[in-house]
């Protein structure tokens, strides 16, 4: 699989406010420090599409190959960044933390409210869209508990939101970095295998490959 292209926009899929956790470091121009990598470049793992149970007993691969894994993720990022643009643009209510479970893991859920309750606390909002592209899969496997383990190489883009004070003042850092290279991960609900959720964002330390 090739390595994602250090600057070339795939497609912009969906109005949304692009890794919520780092969206609001950026947008407020704090970022969080890096994931540690031990390599220069993203590399994408190899893995090989799933293929027919052997056993009667095996059951079926979630995903049917790694292009319709790259799907469904890109697809559930999609839903997640949706949500969390909404809340940073005030179109819906912080309670309603009942969404936003539908699209991240019980696990990253925590960290997803507090730094929306940091963000709005401070009086700030979102006014724009932000979108995310360069969607590449990383590696896509199945676990034992039936549930599915996908990460992918995204691409966020906040260059077309802004950071309004409680006064509707403009007050976006001038410094802001706009295209961010993340590596996300995605783990399926426990109610629907095939539904993956948002478990987990980390900036990519290597070479930025947006």
């Amino acid at each position: 699989m090739q390595n994602p292209p250090l600057s070339r926009s795939v497609h912009r899929l969906v109005r949304a406010a692009a890794a919520l956790f780092f969206f609001v470091g950026t947008l407020s121009g704090c970022v969080a420090a890096p994931a540690p990598s031990n390599t220069a470049e993203p590399v994408a793992v190899a893995t090989p599409a799933p293929t027919a149970p052997t056993a009667p007993t095996a059951a079926p691969p979630i995903f049917a190959s790694n292009d319709e894994a790259l799907a469904a993720a890109t697809a559930a990022y999609g839903a997640y960044a949706t949500l969390s643009d909404d809340v940073m643009t005030h179109k819906t209510s912080l309670e309603d933390s009942n969404a936003l479970s539908a699209s991240v893991s019980a696990t990253y859920l925590p960290q997803v409210l507090e730094g929306l309750t940091n963000f709005t606390k401070n009086g700030h909002w979102g006014q724009g869209d932000s979108t995310f592209d360069s969607v590449t899969l990383v590696r896509y496997l199945d676990t034992k508990d039936g549930h599915a383990d996908v990460e992918v190489y995204i691409c966020s883009d906040v260059s077309g939101l802004r950071l309004l004070d409680a006064s509707g003042a403009d007050v976006t850092p001038t410094d802001r970095l706009d295209r961010i290279p993340l590596q996300v991960r995605f783990i399926s609900s426990d109610a629907n295998p095939s539904h993956l959720l948002v478990d987990k964002e980390d900036v990519w330390s290597g070479r930025n490959f947006c």
